[in-house]
């Protein structure tokens, strides 16, 4: 996440945690040509516990992105009240949290609890789901949760890629596939009204 996050020049600091040290060590080693964002000098990581970390934060970040593991098992905390209440705390007015968000052709249920959880229970001003396309993935996609605090803009971007240094290197992502993201299949399309 932080070596596509530090191509950004607007980004200030990219802070990363994750539970197990294990994990940073091995992208270092497996996945050098991404890992090297590690030594940017706007680059933290902290091997530590994500919910500890934000509930010491106070709208410190813009944007915060969880890519943590499933909603059901040893990760459960990340997709609670307590970690989204301080979630919520810790982005700044205007602030957007990104979330992994399942795939959904196999996990309809549980998005739809996130999404209604996100909205309704933590009070988020928008939440919608985008759909992401990895052939790597079960069903070749996955999803993102996407909720703002103070702002309803999710399906169009703010700051067109197009607009930037890097936008020639990139293979996916486009204006074009992040407003395709948010237009969903007729059977899931109720999650992004």
């Amino acid at each position: 996440v932080c070596s596509s996050d530090l191509k950004h020049p607007g980004v200030e600091r990219c802070d990363l945690v994750d539970i197990d040290g294990a994990v940073i060590e091995q992208s270092k080693k497996y996945f050098p040509q991404i890992a090297v964002s590690f030594q940017h000098p706007k680059a933290n990581a902290t091997v530590g516990d994500g919910l500890a970390f934000v509930a010491t934060k106070t709208e410190e970040y813009d944007v915060i992105i969880v890519d943590s593991s499933d909603p059901e098992g040893p990760a459960s905390v990340l997709f609670g009240a307590e970690f989204y209440n301080n979630v919520k705390r810790a982005l700044k007015p205007q602030g957007i949290v990104c979330s992994q968000g399942e795939c959904i052709w196999l996990h309809k249920p549980i998005i739809e609890r996130m999404t209604n959880f996100l909205k309704k229970d933590i009070q988020f001003d928008n939440v919608k789901y985008g759909m992401i396309y990895i052939p790597s993935y079960p069903c070749g996609s996955i999803g993102c949760l996407v909720a703002t605090k103070g702002f309803e803009q999710i399906t169009t971007p703010l700051n067109p890629i197009e607009n930037t240094d890097f936008a020639k290197d990139l293979k996916y992502y486009d204006t074009a596939v992040h407003n395709a993201a948010f237009a969903l299949p007729r059977f899931a399309a109720e999650l992004n009204k």
